[in-house]
Protein backbone atom coordinates (compact mmCIF):
# COMPACT_ATOMS: atom_id res chain seq x y z
CA UNK A 1 0.00 0.00 0.00
CA UNK A 2 1.36 3.46 -1.35
CA UNK A 3 2.02 5.68 1.97
CA UNK A 4 -0.26 8.63 1.63
CA UNK A 5 1.08 11.88 2.91
CA UNK A 6 -2.27 13.97 4.06
CA UNK A 7 -1.65 17.83 3.81
CA UNK A 8 -1.46 20.08 6.81
CA UNK A 9 -0.36 17.03 9.34
CA UNK A 10 3.14 16.76 8.01
CA UNK A 11 5.65 14.94 10.93
CA UNK A 12 6.61 16.54 14.25
CA UNK A 13 8.28 14.37 16.01
CA UNK A 14 7.24 15.29 20.19
CA UNK A 15 9.79 13.65 22.32
CA UNK A 16 9.02 13.24 26.31
CA UNK A 17 9.68 16.43 28.16
CA UNK A 18 12.71 17.06 29.84
CA UNK A 19 12.44 17.59 33.68
CA UNK A 20 10.75 20.85 34.64
CA UNK A 21 12.59 22.90 37.94
CA UNK A 22 10.01 22.62 40.34
CA UNK A 23 9.96 26.70 41.33
CA UNK A 24 8.86 26.88 37.56
CA UNK A 25 6.36 24.36 37.82
CA UNK A 26 4.78 25.71 40.50
CA UNK A 27 4.42 28.93 39.53
CA UNK A 28 2.85 27.94 35.97
CA UNK A 29 0.54 25.89 37.94
CA UNK A 30 -0.54 28.73 40.40
CA UNK A 31 -0.95 31.30 37.67
CA UNK A 32 -2.97 28.72 35.62
CA UNK A 33 -5.10 27.86 38.64
CA UNK A 34 -5.89 31.61 40.12
CA UNK A 35 -6.43 32.23 36.16
CA UNK A 36 -9.22 29.45 36.82
CA UNK A 37 -10.25 30.70 40.16
CA UNK A 38 -10.52 34.25 38.96
CA UNK A 39 -12.92 33.22 35.44
CA UNK A 40 -14.55 31.42 37.70
CA UNK A 41 -14.88 33.71 40.19
CA UNK A 42 -16.46 36.35 37.63
CA UNK A 43 -19.22 34.08 37.23
CA UNK A 44 -20.77 32.34 39.94
CA UNK A 45 -23.80 31.31 40.93
CA UNK A 46 -24.23 33.55 44.33
CA UNK A 47 -25.71 31.00 46.34
CA UNK A 48 -22.38 28.80 45.21
CA UNK A 49 -19.29 28.53 48.45
CA UNK A 50 -16.96 30.72 45.99
CA UNK A 51 -13.79 29.88 47.50
CA UNK A 52 -14.73 26.15 47.44
CA UNK A 53 -15.01 26.06 43.77
CA UNK A 54 -12.25 28.61 42.90
CA UNK A 55 -9.69 25.75 44.70
CA UNK A 56 -11.77 23.02 42.58
CA UNK A 57 -10.97 25.34 39.56
CA UNK A 58 -7.22 25.14 40.87
CA UNK A 59 -7.10 21.73 41.35
CA UNK A 60 -8.15 20.79 38.57
CA UNK A 61 -5.35 23.31 36.02
CA UNK A 62 -2.94 21.83 38.03
CA UNK A 63 -3.78 18.54 37.61
CA UNK A 64 -4.80 18.89 34.40
CA UNK A 65 -1.47 21.02 33.55
CA UNK A 66 0.91 18.08 34.42
CA UNK A 67 -0.77 15.22 32.74
CA UNK A 68 -0.60 18.01 29.70
CA UNK A 69 2.88 17.82 29.90
CA UNK A 70 3.35 14.04 30.14
CA UNK A 71 0.44 13.27 27.82
CA UNK A 72 0.41 15.53 24.72
CA UNK A 73 -2.64 13.85 23.43
CA UNK A 74 -4.45 14.55 25.94
CA UNK A 75 -3.99 18.37 25.59
CA UNK A 76 -5.40 17.77 22.00
CA UNK A 77 -8.62 15.47 23.35
CA UNK A 78 -9.29 18.48 25.56
CA UNK A 79 -9.02 21.34 23.13
CA UNK A 80 -11.35 19.03 20.85
CA UNK A 81 -13.76 19.40 24.47
CA UNK A 82 -13.35 22.93 24.19
CA UNK A 83 -14.20 23.19 21.35
CA UNK A 84 -17.73 21.32 21.52
CA UNK A 85 -18.53 23.28 25.44
CA UNK A 86 -18.03 26.72 23.19
CA UNK A 87 -20.85 26.08 21.43
CA UNK A 88 -23.27 26.71 24.47
CA UNK A 89 -22.97 30.19 25.63
CA UNK A 90 -26.47 29.29 27.67
CA UNK A 91 -24.91 25.77 29.68
CA UNK A 92 -23.26 25.79 32.63
CA UNK A 93 -22.14 23.65 35.64
CA UNK A 94 -22.47 24.73 39.22
CA UNK A 95 -22.50 28.49 38.10
CA UNK A 96 -19.36 28.35 35.63
CA UNK A 97 -20.20 28.70 32.10
CA UNK A 98 -18.70 25.97 29.58
CA UNK A 99 -17.42 29.20 27.56
CA UNK A 100 -15.14 29.47 30.23
CA UNK A 101 -14.45 26.32 30.56
CA UNK A 102 -13.33 25.99 26.88
CA UNK A 103 -11.03 29.42 27.07
CA UNK A 104 -9.28 27.80 30.21
CA UNK A 105 -8.62 24.83 27.98
CA UNK A 106 -7.22 26.56 25.39
CA UNK A 107 -5.05 28.93 27.38
CA UNK A 108 -3.55 25.93 29.22
CA UNK A 109 -2.83 24.38 25.53
CA UNK A 110 -0.84 27.05 24.87
CA UNK A 111 0.83 27.73 28.05
CA UNK A 112 1.88 24.12 27.87
CA UNK A 113 3.27 24.87 24.41
CA UNK A 114 5.32 27.50 25.42
CA UNK A 115 6.95 25.72 27.79
CA UNK A 116 7.82 22.71 25.55
CA UNK A 117 9.11 25.36 23.43
CA UNK A 118 10.98 26.74 26.12
CA UNK A 119 12.52 23.72 27.33
CA UNK A 120 13.35 22.45 23.83
CA UNK A 121 14.12 25.33 21.71
CA UNK A 122 14.87 23.13 18.77
CA UNK A 123 10.62 23.17 19.07
CA UNK A 124 10.49 26.64 17.15
CA UNK A 125 11.95 25.12 13.93
CA UNK A 126 9.69 22.89 14.00
CA UNK A 127 6.14 24.47 14.53
CA UNK A 128 3.54 24.05 11.79
CA UNK A 129 1.78 26.69 10.09
CA UNK A 130 -1.32 25.60 8.51
CA UNK A 131 -2.65 27.32 5.46
CA UNK A 132 -6.09 27.87 6.85
CA UNK A 133 -5.06 29.18 10.20
CA UNK A 134 -2.62 32.04 7.90
CA UNK A 135 -5.67 32.55 5.60
CA UNK A 136 -8.21 33.08 8.17
CA UNK A 137 -5.35 35.83 10.36
CA UNK A 138 -6.37 38.66 8.23
CA UNK A 139 -10.18 38.67 8.84
CA UNK A 140 -9.72 37.51 12.42
CA UNK A 141 -7.69 41.13 12.15
CA UNK A 142 -10.26 42.75 11.00
CA UNK A 143 -13.02 41.64 13.60
CA UNK A 144 -10.79 42.45 16.53
CA UNK A 145 -10.18 46.38 14.84
CA UNK A 146 -13.60 47.11 14.04
CA UNK A 147 -14.56 45.52 17.82
CA UNK A 148 -11.92 47.23 19.24
CA UNK A 149 -13.09 50.52 17.16
CA UNK A 150 -17.12 50.33 18.62
CA UNK A 151 -17.30 51.08 22.59
CA UNK A 152 -20.11 49.20 22.52
CA UNK A 153 -18.34 45.96 21.85
CA UNK A 154 -16.06 46.52 24.91
CA UNK A 155 -18.97 47.93 27.00
CA UNK A 156 -21.17 44.83 26.29
CA UNK A 157 -18.75 41.92 26.80
CA UNK A 158 -14.95 41.03 26.80
CA UNK A 159 -15.32 38.14 25.17
CA UNK A 160 -16.58 40.00 21.66
CA UNK A 161 -13.04 41.25 21.81
CA UNK A 162 -11.32 37.88 22.45
CA UNK A 163 -13.40 35.51 20.02
CA UNK A 164 -12.20 37.06 16.77
CA UNK A 165 -8.59 35.55 17.72
CA UNK A 166 -10.02 32.63 19.85
CA UNK A 167 -10.33 30.24 16.38
CA UNK A 168 -7.02 30.63 14.86
CA UNK A 169 -4.66 30.66 18.48
CA UNK A 170 -6.86 27.39 18.61
CA UNK A 171 -5.99 25.82 15.32
CA UNK A 172 -2.75 26.90 15.77
CA UNK A 173 -2.07 25.17 19.29
CA UNK A 174 -4.21 22.01 18.23
CA UNK A 175 -2.33 21.91 14.80
CA UNK A 176 1.36 21.69 17.08
CA UNK A 177 0.05 18.50 18.72
CA UNK A 178 -0.81 16.69 15.70
CA UNK A 179 2.03 14.37 14.50
CA UNK A 180 0.56 12.35 11.76
CA UNK A 181 -1.94 11.36 9.90
CA UNK A 182 -2.98 8.56 11.33
CA UNK A 183 -3.66 10.74 14.58
CA UNK A 184 -5.38 13.30 12.92
CA UNK A 185 -7.75 10.41 11.68
CA UNK A 186 -8.26 9.26 15.14
CA UNK A 187 -8.90 13.10 16.38
CA UNK A 188 -11.23 13.39 14.27
CA UNK A 189 -13.21 9.83 14.90
CA UNK A 190 -12.92 11.60 18.78
CA UNK A 191 -14.52 14.58 17.57
CA UNK A 192 -17.67 12.83 16.47
CA UNK A 193 -17.81 10.89 19.85
CA UNK A 194 -17.23 13.72 21.97
CA UNK A 195 -20.15 15.22 19.89
CA UNK A 196 -22.98 12.91 22.15
CA UNK A 197 -21.53 14.95 25.40
CA UNK A 198 -24.29 17.70 25.06
CA UNK A 199 -27.00 14.75 24.20
CA UNK A 200 -25.68 13.02 27.48
CA UNK A 201 -26.14 16.50 29.65
CA UNK A 202 -29.29 17.35 28.38
CA UNK A 203 -30.76 13.94 28.99
CA UNK A 204 -29.55 13.79 32.40
CA UNK A 205 -31.15 17.47 32.68
CA UNK A 206 -34.69 15.83 31.26
CA UNK A 207 -34.59 12.72 33.92
CA UNK A 208 -33.71 14.67 37.03
CA UNK A 209 -36.98 17.15 36.39
CA UNK A 210 -39.37 14.15 35.09
CA UNK A 211 -41.09 10.83 35.84
CA UNK A 212 -40.07 8.77 33.04
CA UNK A 213 -42.27 5.38 33.27
CA UNK A 214 -40.68 3.27 30.39
CA UNK A 215 -37.75 3.26 27.24
CA UNK A 216 -40.42 4.56 24.60
CA UNK A 217 -41.02 7.67 26.82
CA UNK A 218 -37.57 8.42 27.33
CA UNK A 219 -37.29 8.62 23.47
CA UNK A 220 -39.88 10.30 22.74
CA UNK A 221 -39.56 12.92 25.55
CA UNK A 222 -35.74 13.12 24.56
CA UNK A 223 -35.96 13.42 21.33
CA UNK A 224 -38.54 16.04 21.21
CA UNK A 225 -37.44 18.31 24.37
CA UNK A 226 -33.89 17.66 24.82
CA UNK A 227 -33.35 21.14 23.31
CA UNK A 228 -36.19 22.52 23.65
CA UNK A 229 -36.94 21.43 27.64
CA UNK A 230 -33.27 20.97 28.97
CA UNK A 231 -33.50 25.02 30.14
CA UNK A 232 -29.98 25.74 29.73
CA UNK A 233 -29.70 25.81 25.40
CA UNK A 234 -30.41 28.76 24.01
CA UNK A 235 -30.79 27.82 20.33
CA UNK A 236 -31.20 24.38 19.12
CA UNK A 237 -28.97 25.47 15.81
CA UNK A 238 -25.47 25.48 18.14
CA UNK A 239 -26.18 21.72 18.30
CA UNK A 240 -27.37 21.41 14.33
CA UNK A 241 -23.85 22.76 14.01
CA UNK A 242 -22.20 19.70 15.71
CA UNK A 243 -24.19 17.36 13.60
CA UNK A 244 -23.32 18.67 9.99
CA UNK A 245 -19.99 17.36 11.27
CA UNK A 246 -20.51 14.34 13.37
CA UNK A 247 -23.09 12.49 11.18
CA UNK A 248 -21.45 12.07 8.34
CA UNK A 249 -18.04 11.23 9.78
CA UNK A 250 -20.11 8.47 11.74
CA UNK A 251 -21.22 6.78 8.99
CA UNK A 252 -18.39 6.84 7.06
CA UNK A 253 -16.76 5.33 10.26
CA UNK A 254 -19.36 2.76 10.14
CA UNK A 255 -18.80 2.14 6.45
CA UNK A 256 -15.35 1.22 6.73
CA UNK A 257 -15.16 -0.77 10.05
CA UNK A 258 -15.06 -4.82 10.20
CA UNK A 259 -16.44 -4.63 13.63
CA UNK A 260 -20.40 -5.62 13.71
CA UNK A 261 -20.61 -4.10 16.96
CA UNK A 262 -18.95 -1.03 16.34
CA UNK A 263 -20.92 -0.68 12.66
CA UNK A 264 -24.58 -1.21 14.67
CA UNK A 265 -22.86 1.73 17.58
CA UNK A 266 -22.27 4.12 15.19
CA UNK A 267 -25.05 3.48 13.27
CA UNK A 268 -27.74 3.68 16.36
CA UNK A 269 -25.86 7.16 17.30
CA UNK A 270 -26.51 8.43 13.83
CA UNK A 271 -29.77 7.62 14.31
CA UNK A 272 -30.24 9.30 17.75
CA UNK A 273 -28.77 12.49 16.15
CA UNK A 274 -30.73 12.50 13.54
CA UNK A 275 -33.78 12.14 15.49
CA UNK A 276 -33.17 14.81 17.82
CA UNK A 277 -32.53 17.06 14.52
CA UNK A 278 -35.47 16.29 13.34
CA UNK A 279 -37.46 17.12 16.56
CA UNK A 280 -35.21 20.83 16.81
CA UNK A 281 -36.86 21.79 13.81
CA UNK A 282 -34.12 23.79 12.42
CA UNK A 283 -34.79 23.90 8.57
CA UNK A 284 -31.27 25.44 8.23
CA UNK A 285 -30.15 22.27 9.65
CA UNK A 286 -32.39 20.05 7.35
CA UNK A 287 -31.19 22.30 4.33
CA UNK A 288 -27.17 22.14 4.99
CA UNK A 289 -27.36 18.73 6.23
CA UNK A 290 -29.57 17.33 2.88
CA UNK A 291 -26.35 19.86 0.92
CA UNK A 292 -23.44 17.89 2.93
CA UNK A 293 -25.22 14.83 1.14
CA UNK A 294 -25.69 15.85 -1.96
CA UNK A 295 -21.98 17.56 -2.19
CA UNK A 296 -20.86 13.95 -0.82
CA UNK A 297 -22.36 12.19 -4.02
CA UNK A 298 -20.32 14.34 -6.62
CA UNK A 299 -17.11 14.04 -4.58
CA UNK A 300 -17.62 10.35 -2.95
CA UNK A 301 -16.74 7.08 -5.31
CA UNK A 302 -18.17 3.57 -4.78
CA UNK A 303 -19.49 2.78 -1.73
CA UNK A 304 -19.05 6.03 -0.25
CA UNK A 305 -21.27 8.03 -3.21
CA UNK A 306 -23.92 4.94 -2.72
CA UNK A 307 -24.34 5.81 0.95
CA UNK A 308 -25.07 9.45 0.76
CA UNK A 309 -27.51 8.37 -2.10
CA UNK A 310 -29.20 6.44 0.45
CA UNK A 311 -29.06 8.71 2.93
CA UNK A 312 -30.15 11.87 0.27
CA UNK A 313 -33.53 9.73 -0.21
CA UNK A 314 -34.08 8.87 3.73
CA UNK A 315 -34.21 12.44 4.15
CA UNK A 316 -36.44 13.06 1.35
CA UNK A 317 -38.85 10.52 2.24
CA UNK A 318 -38.88 11.57 6.28
CA UNK A 319 -39.05 15.37 5.16
CA UNK A 320 -42.32 14.19 3.51
CA UNK A 321 -43.71 11.78 5.84
CA UNK A 322 -43.09 13.66 8.92
CA UNK A 323 -45.90 16.88 9.13
CA UNK A 324 -44.20 19.17 11.54
CA UNK A 325 -40.65 18.60 9.33
CA UNK A 326 -42.80 18.97 5.81
CA UNK A 327 -44.19 22.11 7.17
CA UNK A 328 -41.21 23.90 8.22
CA UNK A 329 -39.64 23.41 5.18
CA UNK A 330 -42.77 24.85 3.20
CA UNK A 331 -42.72 27.61 5.32
CA UNK A 332 -39.49 28.80 3.72
CA UNK A 333 -40.87 29.01 0.66
CA UNK A 334 -43.74 30.82 1.81
CA UNK A 335 -46.42 28.26 1.92
CA UNK A 336 -48.70 28.13 4.81
CA UNK A 337 -49.18 24.94 7.10
CA UNK A 338 -52.58 23.80 8.08
CA UNK A 339 -51.27 22.40 11.07
CA UNK A 340 -52.01 23.38 14.72
CA UNK A 341 -47.91 25.25 14.83
CA UNK A 342 -48.36 27.24 11.62
CA UNK A 343 -48.47 30.44 13.07
CA UNK A 344 -45.52 29.63 15.35
CA UNK A 345 -43.83 28.85 12.16
CA UNK A 346 -44.43 31.91 10.18
CA UNK A 347 -44.11 34.12 13.06
CA UNK A 348 -40.50 32.82 13.75
CA UNK A 349 -39.70 32.78 9.87
CA UNK A 350 -41.47 36.84 9.59
CA UNK A 351 -39.02 37.89 12.80
CA UNK A 352 -36.13 36.42 11.06
CA UNK A 353 -37.15 38.60 8.04
CA UNK A 354 -37.31 41.70 9.76
CA UNK A 355 -33.58 40.85 11.20
CA UNK A 356 -32.50 40.21 7.64
CA UNK A 357 -33.57 43.74 6.80
CA UNK A 358 -32.13 45.22 9.67
CA UNK A 359 -28.71 43.23 8.69
CA UNK A 360 -29.80 44.53 5.02
CA UNK A 361 -30.37 48.28 6.11
CA UNK A 362 -27.04 48.55 8.07
CA UNK A 363 -24.88 47.38 5.32
CA UNK A 364 -26.21 50.10 3.21
CA UNK A 365 -25.52 52.39 5.64
CA UNK A 366 -21.62 51.67 6.72
CA UNK A 367 -21.12 49.75 3.07
CA UNK A 368 -17.30 49.56 3.47
CA UNK A 369 -16.30 48.60 7.39
CA UNK A 370 -19.77 48.14 8.59
CA UNK A 371 -21.22 48.91 11.87
CA UNK A 372 -18.88 46.71 14.18
CA UNK A 373 -18.00 43.48 15.19
CA UNK A 374 -20.49 42.43 17.59
CA UNK A 375 -22.78 45.64 17.02
CA UNK A 376 -25.77 44.13 15.23
CA UNK A 377 -27.92 43.23 18.00
CA UNK A 378 -27.23 46.69 19.31
CA UNK A 379 -28.19 48.33 16.20
CA UNK A 380 -30.92 46.24 15.87
CA UNK A 381 -33.15 47.73 18.32
CA UNK A 382 -33.50 50.99 17.02
CA UNK A 383 -35.46 49.85 14.58
CA UNK A 384 -37.97 47.66 16.61
CA UNK A 385 -37.49 46.91 20.65
CA UNK A 386 -38.89 43.13 19.73
CA UNK A 387 -35.41 42.66 17.76
CA UNK A 388 -33.80 41.30 21.00
CA UNK A 389 -31.33 38.72 19.32
CA UNK A 390 -27.70 39.45 18.65
CA UNK A 391 -27.28 37.81 15.19
CA UNK A 392 -29.57 38.33 12.21
CA UNK A 393 -29.35 34.80 11.59
CA UNK A 394 -27.33 34.49 8.33
CA UNK A 395 -23.81 34.49 8.54
CA UNK A 396 -22.92 35.85 5.76
CA UNK A 397 -25.26 39.43 5.99
CA UNK A 398 -23.94 39.47 9.34
CA UNK A 399 -20.71 39.39 8.22
CA UNK A 400 -21.66 41.85 5.45
CA UNK A 401 -23.60 43.87 7.79
CA UNK A 402 -21.09 44.24 10.61
CA UNK A 403 -17.16 44.33 8.73
CA UNK A 404 -18.96 45.57 5.47
CA UNK A 405 -17.35 44.70 2.05
CA UNK A 406 -13.78 44.09 3.59
CA UNK A 407 -14.50 41.69 6.18
CA UNK A 408 -16.79 39.78 3.78
CA UNK A 409 -14.15 39.47 1.28
CA UNK A 410 -11.19 37.95 4.14
CA UNK A 411 -13.70 35.69 4.71
CA UNK A 412 -15.03 34.39 1.60
CA UNK A 413 -10.69 34.50 0.93
CA UNK A 414 -10.63 32.04 4.31
CA UNK A 415 -13.57 29.62 3.38
CA UNK A 416 -11.82 29.52 -0.19
CA UNK A 417 -8.11 28.31 0.78
CA UNK A 418 -9.87 26.08 3.35
CA UNK A 419 -12.06 24.23 0.62
CA UNK A 420 -9.15 24.24 -1.38
CA UNK A 421 -6.95 22.31 1.40
CA UNK A 422 -9.48 19.93 1.67
CA UNK A 423 -10.15 19.23 -1.65
CA UNK A 424 -5.82 18.55 -2.14
CA UNK A 425 -6.38 16.44 0.70
CA UNK A 426 -9.26 14.24 -0.34
CA UNK A 427 -7.53 13.97 -4.49
CA UNK A 428 -3.74 13.05 -2.36
CA UNK A 429 -5.62 10.49 0.20
CA UNK A 430 -7.78 8.55 -2.72
CA UNK A 431 -7.54 5.18 -2.37
CA UNK A 432 -6.23 5.53 1.19
CA UNK A 433 -9.40 3.34 3.13
CA UNK A 434 -7.95 4.80 6.53
CA UNK A 435 -7.64 8.62 5.65
CA UNK A 436 -10.21 9.02 2.16
CA UNK A 437 -13.75 8.46 4.25
CA UNK A 438 -12.49 11.02 6.56
CA UNK A 439 -11.48 14.06 4.19
CA UNK A 440 -14.61 13.00 2.55
CA UNK A 441 -16.97 13.78 5.26
CA UNK A 442 -14.83 17.01 5.95
CA UNK A 443 -14.62 18.18 2.38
Amino acid sequence: MKRVVVPEFTSLHVSPPSPIPVGVLFILLGLCGFLAGLLARETLDPYTPRLLLAIGAIGLGMGLFILGMVKTGLIVHLCLIGSILDQWEGLDFIGIPFLTLSKILILMAGGILIVRAWMRPSIGSELKYPTPVIAHIPFSLVCLVSALAFGYSLTNSVRWVIAPVTLPIFAFILTQFITSGRQAVRLTQAFAIYSFFPIAVASAEILSHRRIGGSIEILTYGAADIFRVAGNFDNPNDFVVLILFSIPILLLWALRTTSLTARIALIGGVLLQGMILLKTYSRSGYLSLGCVFVAMLFLGRGRSRRLALAVCLLGAIAAISLPDVRERILSLVGIRPSASGASQALASLNYRKMLLAVGWNEFLEHPFLGTGFGNIGFEAKKYSSLLYQSSIENTYLEILAEMGIVGLTFYLGFVCVFAKVLLSGLRESRGEPLVEPYYLALA
